[in-house]
């Protein structure tokens, strides 16, 4: 496990390797392969490549066996060039044996990351989307917005429960699901004038590795414009800093969104990637 945890986070921290789905940070990792990586067993989750007693390629899924789909980790390849290609097809069917159910496959590369890319599409996956991720480091989001907010309560159901429909149609998380996940680390804050539902933004804090990230935020069509979504920030970003100790925050937007880009940008945050998202259905 932790050599596997290594491996990845070596690859991982540089770009022409980097995978969306997975951090670059080895302990965290290593937790994440422990304690919250797919339905099915980690010996059936991944397959790894060694060549003298060391990992020299990997290739695993985060796979949802009631929703039967998964999310690769990888390749993770250091093979030369003229084997990369090879090493990574023989991940890909092993893979598939193990996990011994048809479904879709969604890939997550960096840009930079030519070689996944080039092989994900050789398999028959297809480019859906391209992603920026931000990050922001304590004292860098501004706090200078006037816009008020709060924390979500039941009085906001219905409309919040409307706005994340109609803004995130077929997203990873319904609302009933963020709701399900509220805790003492993973908040709802909203904006709202006269009990009517101007926005909202929910973070995930991850205090064991002082980390945080802004899953989800939106704004009415109405409110556009009015400040509402750099308070939402600001104030997200203040509860991840303040009170989860994060060292950093991360969110993920689509690239076409450039006036949501120029948001995060005004406030603080900085561009760190640029990543593919691909899809691939096997039957």
């Amino acid at each position: 496990m932790r050599e596997l945890g290594s491996f990845i986070t070596q690859v991982n921290s540089k770009p022409e390797g980097h995978i969306g789905y997975c951090g670059v940070e080895a302990m965290e990792v290593e937790n994440t392969l422990q304690e919250d990586f797919s339905d099915l067993k980690l010996e059936d989750s991944f397959i790894v490549w060694k060549e003298g007693g060391r990992i020299i390629a990997a290739l695993g899924v985060d796979w949802d066996s009631e929703e039967r789909t998964g999310e690769l980790w990888g390749p993770f390849n250091l093979s030369s060039e003229e084997k990369w290609q090879l090493h990574a097809d023989i991940l890909w069917r092993l893979l598939q044996h193990k996990v011994n159910q048809e479904g879709t496959w969604y890939g997550f590369y960096n840009e930079l990351n030519h070689q996944a890319k080039n092989w994900f599409s050789v398999l028959g996956g297809q480019k859906k989307s391209s992603e920026v991720i931000l990050h922001a480091k304590p004292g860098k989001v501004s706090s200078r917005s006037i816009g008020k907010t709060e924390e979500y309560s039941d009085r906001y159901q219905d409309e919040f429960k409307r706005m994340h429909q109609a803004v995130f149609p077929n997203t990873y998380y319904s609302a009933d699901e963020i709701l399900s996940r509220k805790n003492s680390k993973n908040r709802l804050f909203v904006s709202a004038e006269n009990n009517h539902l101007l926005g909202y933004v929910y973070v995930e804090g991850n205090p064991d590795f002082k980390e945080g990230s802004i899953e989800f935020i939106a704004v009415d069509e109405q409110a556009r414009g009015k400040g509402v979504g750099a308070a939402l920030l600001e104030r997200a970003s203040a509860y991840l800093f303040e009170c989860v100790d994060a060292q950093e925050i991360s969110i993920c937007v689509s690239a076409d969104n450039e006036a949501a880009i120029h948001l995060y940008k005004k406030v603080g945050f900085t561009e760190k990637h640029r990543l593919s998202f691909y899809k691939l259905q096997t039957n």
